[in-house]
């Protein structure tokens, strides 16, 4: 069983690895399009950022499933193995969200702080759609992980579910 859980963080260390190189190049690639959207221009690898962010949302999702497996069989290091997969989320959420209101929408960065209620309608279309259904399928992913949590036997073990809970708790308070 030890061996089998080993095995798995193995996977997540090589995985999570993978999966930070594609958000690295999808924020490359977002920061040029960016910068060429300051000068004028159109954008240039808006599909290419859609797919990359697409491919690190998928791993991301089989990431959080090992890392469930590590904590149901209460491995050591599965506490340490959701909080990196939890930042990779984290910064997923960040880039599509620069994304969506900078590239998506197709304004200029000066431009994306105009509150809400003074854009136009349009704006508020598929780009803003996709990044609420993210940001629900978020909320719904990290419910049925609490939901499914399970607090431990021994005092160690429930301080370190209540410091998860507190830093996902942080994390809601600060978006």
């Amino acid at each position: 069983r030890l061996e089998r859980l080993q095995r798995i963080v193995s996977k997540l260390q090589m995985e999570s690895g993978l999966c930070e190189e594609q958000l690295n190049q999808a924020d490359t690639l977002l920061q040029s399009d960016v910068r060429l959207l300051n000068a004028g221009k159109p954008p240039q690898k808006a599909a290419e950022i859609e797919r990359d962010l697409d491919k690190a949302d998928a791993m991301i999702r089989l990431l959080f499933n090992d890392v469930q497996t590590l904590k149901d069989g209460r491995h050591p290091q599965g506490e340490q193995m959701y909080r990196r997969v939890y930042r990779l989320h984290e910064r997923l959420v960040a880039i599509r969200t620069e994304y969506n209101l900078r590239l998506k929408s197709g304004a200029p960065a000066a431009a994306v702080t105009v509150p809400l209620g003074q854009r136009p309608r349009q704006e508020l279309d598929e780009a803003t759609l996709r990044y609420l259904q993210d940001l629900l399928a978020w909320v719904e992913e990290n419910q049925r992980r609490l939901g499914a949590a399970e607090w431990g036997v021994d005092l160690p073990t429930v301080e370190s579910h209540l410091g998860s809970h507190r830093g996902l708790h942080h994390s809601i308070e600060e978006f």
